[in-house]
């Protein structure tokens, strides 16, 4: 949040010093947006000595408090005290004028703020540096109406004609439009300007905090923050970056407790409590969310209390609750700003009802319906078919579980190859061979030599998928796959934690030599491997006094090394 910085002379000229005081309290909250007493502080200022730049900056605080959710009757309100302002002035007040401009820019009337611009900056002559510092800063502070090129125009002529040279609050408001612009360097350079010139604002540290953790440069966020904290312990939004850094680490006990002292450092009116909410929604401190969304329903008809209440209400489990507060926001929140995610928590609560059939089945289809909706809208912050597939997989659904799970990889920007090795597994527990080697297939080409179980699970796979191929079956078409697997386990150690594989593998590839290469020593020498993990194994036994001659080939060993479906 932008806020208003006044700097002594630049601002006030010659404003009594109690009154000065006075409005400088009414800036220091405004940083540290308490905006509640903030108004109650400049208030006191027009109530005993009205004036043009104490209405300013009455105008001014009414759209920065508001700035993220302007209201129509909060910029009236703000007009009113810039129209108060210039008819104290009889030319029209210059400062008061740019706030009439600024009115327009929260309007999203951006030809009206410029044309009011150009006629101030034509009337000051472009050399009266608050107009250029006020002009700059406001292409900056209202979303969806920003112009940073003329911004930084603006800016960069109130310090080429500042007498003092360099002024913080400048430097501020061009990291601001360096910031909109992504040009982060640039944007951090000015404040390290700003930083030079006073060292005790706050308000730059809070501002650096929150670039150093868009780029991710944690070390240097957490050191800045220290820094702000030290600057000014009751400015609270460097709690806000505070609670975000601990975020990152997921340390929510401490980005909880962060939250709960930016809410203590502010005014903790309404409004404050809403911020807070946003972030102890973050910090997972769902119980503090659900408590203070209970106290603010008398002042907040803001939808999204809604939203995070509906979604604190899945977080603790209670389903049914969650439904309802999510249906409410869809039915209350304006269009636009209803997301796929709104729909994917509706969807996921619908899927955790705990009830029997066929009340579960009915539940579940509408959850499926919801999902569908929350990814037809786009919403990647779940994987709600994956999320699906895993449900229907404990239900032992394994057809809904591997439909799921095949949707889940076709829309995944970076499918996990892990997910490709259980759609294959699900395959195979449907017996849907084809499928199920197919997908091994793409494990194989991805794993390669790191996973060797996927080459034997593969050769078991194609057993099954070729029993009627008598080709393949005389052939022992899968022995290729198991003689690699075999090749990656070259210890007894590897070989013993696998025994199960390798005895299929062993059992499989004995009967091979004995029946196509015609080598009795290489199939015995296989089958008397299987002994050493298997000592009991029954058919381990009949079929090497087969390949020795103590009892007579009555049939193929073909048939019987095909491996036993069922788990893999």
């Amino acid at each position: 949040m932008k806020t208003l910085a006044l700097t002594g002379v630049l601002f006030f000229g010659v404003l009594f010093s109690a009154k000065s005081q006075s409005v400088d309290d009414a800036v220091k909250h405004l940083d540290a947006e308490r905006y509640t007493a903030a108004a109650k502080a400049i208030d006191q200022v027009i109530a005993t000595n009205p004036s043009t730049d104490a209405y300013f900056v009455k105008g001014y605080s009414l759209l920065r408090s508001t700035a993220e959710s302007l209201q129509a009757d909060v910029i009236k309100q703000a007009q009113e005290a810039f129209e108060k302002g210039n008819a104290l002035d009889k030319k029209g007040d210059p400062l008061n004028t740019v706030g009439l401009g600024m009115v327009k820019l929260a309007s999203k009337d951006i030809a009206g703020a410029k044309l009011i611009f150009d006629e101030v900056l034509k009337r000051t002559k472009s050399k009266d540096v608050e107009i250029l510092y006020r002009v700059g800063e406001a292409y900056t502070l209202f979303p969806g109406a920003t112009d940073p090129a003329e911004a930084i125009i603006n800016l960069n002529m109130a310090l080429e004609k500042s007498k003092v040279k360099d002024n913080p609050e400048i430097y501020i408001a061009l990291a601001d439009a360096y910031l909109i612009k992504g040009e982060g360097g640039d944007a951090m350079n000015a404040l390290q300007n700003a930083e030079r010139l006073n060292k005790k604002q706050a308000r730059i540290y809070e501002k650096m905090s929150k670039i150093w953790l868009q780029s991710k440069n944690y070390k240097e966020a957490k050191e800045t923050i220290d820094k702000g904290v030290a600057a000014d312990p009751e400015h609270a939004p460097i709690y806000k970056y505070l609670s975000s850094f601990n975020q990152t680490f997921a340390k929510f006990d401490l980005s909880a407790a962060a939250a709960k002292k930016y809410l203590e450092k502010s005014d903790g009116d309404c409004k404050a409590k809403l911020r807070y909410v946003k972030l102890a929604f973050i910090a997972k401190d769902y119980d503090n969310v659900l408590k203070t969304i209970n106290d603010i329903k008398s002042c907040s008809n803001d939808p999204i209390v809604l939203r995070l209440a509906g979604i604190a209400k899945f977080e603790q489990k209670l389903p049914l609750e969650a439904i309802e507060l999510l249906k409410k926001y869809v039915e209350t929140a304006p269009k636009e700003e209803i997301l796929g995610l709104d729909y994917g928590y509706m969807g996921r609560s619908y899927l955790d009802i705990p009830a029997e059939e066929p009340v579960k089945s009915q539940n579940d289809s509408l959850g499926m319906i919801y999902v569908e909706k929350a990814v037809a809208l786009g919403d990647t912050a779940f994987n709600y078919y994956k999320d699906l597939a895993e449900r229907f997989k404990a239900a032992k659904k394994y057809d809904k579980s591997a439909l799921y799970l095949e949707k889940s990889l076709a829309t995944s920007k970076k499918p996990d190859v892990g997910d490709y090795a259980n759609l294959g597994i699900l395959y195979y527990q449907l017996k849907n061979w084809e499928k199920a080697d197919t997908t091994f297939g793409k494990v194989l080409s991805v794993y390669k030599d790191a996973w060797p179980a996927a080459y034997a699970i593969r050769a078991q796979i194609q057993v099954f998928r070729y029993q009627g191929d008598s080709t393949f079956s005389a052939n022992y078409g899968a022995y290729p796959l198991y003689e690699k697997f075999l090749s990656l386990l070259p210890t007894e150690e590897l070989r013993a934690k696998s025994a199960r594989d390798v005895v299929g593998a062993l059992i499989y590839l004995a009967g091979r030599e004995y029946a196509v290469t015609k080598d009795t020593a290489k199939a015995a020498a296989y089958l008397t491997e299987v002994l050493k993990y298997e000592p009991n194994n029954a058919r381990a036994k009949e079929l090497l006094d087969m390949v020795n001659g103590v009892t007579p080939v009555t049939t193929a060993p073909a048939d019987s090394t095909k491996p036993k479906e069922g788990k893999i």
